[in-house]
């Protein structure tokens, strides 16, 4: 970083945009299918799409919402929003008719951008009826229209028209974006975030790789350098002090994609966009871009490792394959560990929080890898609490309370919705089970809310769907507390097979008398083809609930 202007938490999303142009202005930062993108060109296209949002009416606090694909023309429009003061506000390119209206009623944008791609019945024609019902939208931009067809969105990032300058009013603590969360208990919610609340992960993460990425470690460190050099050799001496390559499958209207996106772009690497996940593509691009890091759900790693002929493909330049958004199986995290030959890290976060709150390290041995979500990140503080918000020893469960820079404002258009906040220390009660070690290891126990109390026993379902996927004909499992007609909460298990394999009902009761409670053991098991699914790839729980109340004809109590 000598010589370099830095990332700070006092910048906004436009000054830390620009601070990479000015550091690495001749980089390549974007890959998109043949196209290659500098840090110059793309600052400059968001320049000339920033003076056209200006010119339709745009202003500090209007909402640009995002009809995309995760691609260039979504990075371009999403920082273009951001520099001028607008709020951003990106929308998942698949869904419902109903949702969309009911998300573009609540926002009222006053610049749409979408694409011809999106897969919403009647998307592009219901935007064009909205214009006319509501006054608050100026535009509608159609990325991928010919000019002949009236598109002009290409011709907006050639134009030769002077930029105005950055919003000089703004500040990192103006909201910046709002995030639909994936609904997994049915529920989205807008969570609004600051220009600060998306940089502080960034700026996070850059203190870790100045730990690990500088070619010359201090001698304080050099114990720990040995340690990981003898474990990942060539490959952390191949990336120190290089430009690094990610390849994020997430989409990137979520957190987990939009802070991916932001950890290369503000950090000066170069990003290889794959619209859609296809799991033979991603193999494929990090051979040919030599990436380096790959971020995915843990669906998109179990996808890629069950390709055909995975051993032909050089993984070599791999040195982090990161993990989020939904629960790691431990099996899956060794499992990647060993056929991609990287350190994992998993991660641990969610919409309120900005992102990743925790996560495990180059230097963390491969069972905290598999088995934890890792330490707190730096700037990070957390907590685990009893039912009265008091501190808990280490080794007991309790709920994970965090608090950090990184966390939202509230939510859109939900004043009454605040963040969880009884005391003035300003945690966060995420809602999340955790236990955490002497040595700042925390592990994921499941959800509060997803807890199954029977007799007085608390049941975690992360234990038992752990437990049950490391039958190797299990590909994914998970538990569900479903009421009887008395009201009583039972074990029920879903499960999908590997392709291919099987057992019977049998086999597994036997595995989990082996290994669990009896109290724990599923009195219903299940076996399916496919998850009702977020966005994210994470089980909807509250469908498959929902699915075994209608069998035994209870209703929610």
């Amino acid at each position: 970083m000598s010589g370099q202007e830095r990332l700070t938490r006092q910048m906004t999303l436009g000054q830390g945009l620009h601070c990479a142009e000015r550091n690495f202005g001749r980089r390549v930062a974007l890959v998109e299918d043949h196209a290659r993108t500098t840090y110059r060109q793309m600052c400059t296209q968001v320049r000339r799409l920033a003076e056209h949002y200006r010119s339709v009416g745009v202003g500090k606090g209007d909402r640009v919402a995002l009809l995309l694909w995760s691609g260039t023309d979504f990075i371009i429009s999403f920082f273009a929003a951001v520099e001028i003061g607008a709020v951003a506000a990106p929308l998942p390119p698949r869904l419902q008719h109903k949702k969309m209206l009911s998300y573009l009623r609540q926002l009222e944008p006053t610049v749409v951008v979408a694409s011809t791609k999106i897969e919403i019945p009647e998307g592009l024609e219901t935007l064009s009826e909205l214009k006319q019902e509501m006054h608050c939208l100026k535009e509608i931009l159609i990325t991928d229209l010919e000019p002949e067809q009236g598109g002009v969105f290409t011709e907006i990032l050639e134009t030769d028209a002077t930029h105005e300058g950055m919003d000089q009013d703004l500040a990192p603590e103006d909201l910046a974006t709002i995030l639909y969360t994936s609904g997994t208990t049915g529920e989205s919610k807008g969570v609004m975030h600051s220009h600060r609340g998306l940089i502080s992960p960034v700026v996070a993460s850059m203190k870790l790789r100045e730990m690990w990425m500088n070619f010359f470690p201090t001698f304080a460190k050099l114990k720990r350098w040995v340690r990981v050099l003898i474990r990942y050799g060539a490959r952390l001496l191949r990336a120190a002090g290089r430009q690094q390559v990610f390849l994020s499958t997430m989409s990137m209207h979520t957190i987990s994609g939009l802070e991916a996106m932001l950890q290369a772009l503000l950090m000066g690497d170069r990003l290889v966009i794959q619209p859609r996940f296809n799991p033979v593509q991603s193999l494929e691009l990090i051979e040919k871009e030599r990436v380096s890091v790959l971020i995915g759900v843990p669906l998109s790693y179990m996808t890629m490792l069950r390709v055909q002929d995975f051993n032909r493909y050089r993984l070599s330049t791999l040195l982090i394959c990161a993990t989020g958004a939904a629960p790691c199986p431990p099996d899956l995290a060794r499992e990647i560990q060993r056929k991609f030959g990287c350190a994992v890290h998993v991660g641990f976060g969610m919409t309120e929080l900005g992102g990743g709150i925790a996560a495990t390290m180059l230097e963390d041995s491969p069972a905290h890898q598999a088995e934890t979500v890792g330490k707190a990140m730096p700037g990070m503080e957390i907590l685990i609490v009893d039912e009265q918000k008091q501190p808990l020893p280490c080794g007991e469960i309790g709920e994970l309370a965090c608090r950090t820079d990184s966390m939202m404002l509230g939510y859109y258009g939900m004043p009454e919705r605040k963040v969880e906040s009884p005391n003035e220390d300003g945690y966060f009660y995420t809602g999340d089970l955790a236990v955490m070690d002497e040595d700042g290891y925390i592990r994921i126990v499941g959800r509060k809310k997803d807890m199954i109390i029977r007799g007085g026993q608390n049941i975690h379902p992360a234990r038992i769907e752990n437990t049950l996927m490391e039958l190797p004909e299990i590909s994914e499992a998970v538990i569900v507390g479903v009421p009887d007609n008395m009201g009583i909460e039972r074990v029920w298990a879903f499960i999908i097979f590997e392709n291919g394999e099987s057992l019977a009902k049998s086999q597994i009761v036997a595995h989990c008398r082996e290994h669990l409670e009896v109290y724990e053991i599923p009195e219903n098991i299940q076996i399916v083809d496919e998850f009702p699914r977020t966005s994210t790839g994470k089980a909807q729980k509250f469908k498959l609930r929902e699915a075994a109340m209608e069998k035994v004809g209870t209703h929610e109590r």
